[in-house]
């Protein structure tokens, strides 16, 4: 067991003159990209917070001014971003065992992501992790306290990276599901992909794959879910134009993550908890209705409703017409009146939803 304190360094010193807009202060929910950072690193336990100002330093420390952070000033900041990170580590206090170290331009990294890095710090006995998204190393790196001096010693050539690369017999990667650890806001056009990417409020089509791989999901699932969410999208296709206020994005998210529990007991409600857990509340309930829903005929047509139709529609990784589900369902079933009463209700709630879309698009529904 590792001994000490964690904290976190948040570099934002610069003049961010590529981005024309001071990038400490750009907003992602009302929240600042520097306020945004130091509260991840506040939810996730992190006891010490460092952040290293220096251009509109003042400004900085007065918008962080009750948050419980150290703001220090670094006077040399136009030498570049390694005298941030020296700065940074001066700070730290003499009880912190291990520090993260991140730019405040790579402002969305996820909590689960930091406590996935705690943890694997814990368990590995590695001095350097490196959070991992699709191949590529992100930040923030985390860094035993054992390598301060080491990096206080050097020159500073080739920056942090280049210092860290030499004891790479003491690091460890560390697959993530977090696109965020690789996205910066250099330029304009990256802070509006990075705020397009946090409203969207679910997991992208790359993460969910990384979190089925994560969850050890066999290929007949993913095959599965990848069809469910096809059939999805169809459906919200056929309701385009009909005003229904439907969210593409949490939709597809859950229908590819729908069977992530699959095989455990009430897979549908622990598939639910996993993404709650992981910071996807909406993705997790509608995912907690695809087995079970009660439909409502007269009110707006909703995700869970989109899903669960979808999900009926697919035997396997093949499209099936209900009826014909429901008829090998019962047959398969005969004889045990409690699962056959349970079919039949699941089927009848899809057909509802049915003649739901039916009555929102004037038009009869036919898939499969």
């Amino acid at each position: 067991m590792k001994d000490g304190r964690m904290a976190a360094i948040v570099l934002a010193a610069g003049y961010s003159s590529r981005m024309n807009s001071f990038k400490p202060f750009l907003e992602f929910g009302g929240h600042t990209a520097v306020e945004t950072v130091v509260n991840t690193f506040k939810v996730t336990g992190i006891e010490e917070v460092v952040v290293v100002a220096g251009h509109r330093g003042s400004e900085v420390a007065d918008k962080l001014k009750g948050s419980g952070v150290v703001c220090t000033w670094n006077k040399n900041y136009s030498q570049g971003m390694y005298s941030s990170v020296l700065k940074g580590i001066e700070a730290l206090d003499d009880s912190v065992g291990a520090f993260f170290i991140i730019p405040v331009d790579i402002p969305l990294v996820k909590k689960h992501t930091l406590e996935l890095m705690k943890r694997k710090y814990i368990e590995s006995g590695k001095g350097i992790l490196y959070p991992v998204y699709c191949g590529k190393r992100g930040h923030p790196p985390l860094i035993d306290i054992k390598y301060r001096q080491a990096i206080l010693d050097s020159s500073g050539e080739g920056g942090l990276e280049r210092i860290l690369l030499s004891f790479s017999e003491d690091s460890m990667n560390v697959p993530v599901f977090d696109a965020a650890v690789i996205m910066d806001m250099d330029k304009k056009e990256d802070y509006d992909a990075l705020l397009s990417y946090y409203l969207m409020g679910a997991p992208n089509r790359d993460e969910c794959s990384a979190i089925l791989k994560a969850y050890y999901a066999p290929e007949s699932i993913i095959k599965h879910c990848s069809e469910v969410a096809r059939v999805s999208r169809d459906i919200l296709k056929s309701l385009k134009g009909y005003g229904c206020a439907l969210d593409a994005a949490v939709l597809e998210a859950a229908a590819l993550l729908h069977d992530i529990a699959k095989g455990q007991k009430d897979h549908a409600v622990k598939g639910a908890v996993i993404l709650e857990e992981i910071g996807y509340e909406r993705v997790g309930y509608i995912i907690s209705t695809h087995m079970d829903l009660d439909v409502d005929e007269d009110g707006s047509i909703t995700e869970n409703e989109v899903l669960y139709l979808a999900d009926k529609l697919v035997n396997g990784d093949r499209i099936m017409p209900l009826k014909e589900r429901r008829t090998r369902y019962l047959e398969a079933y005969c004889g045990n009146l409690e699962a056959l009463d349970r079919i039949n209700k699941r089927f009848d709630a899809a057909e509802k939803v049915v003649k739901k879309i039916e009555r929102i698009t004037g038009r009869g529904f036919v898939y499969g």
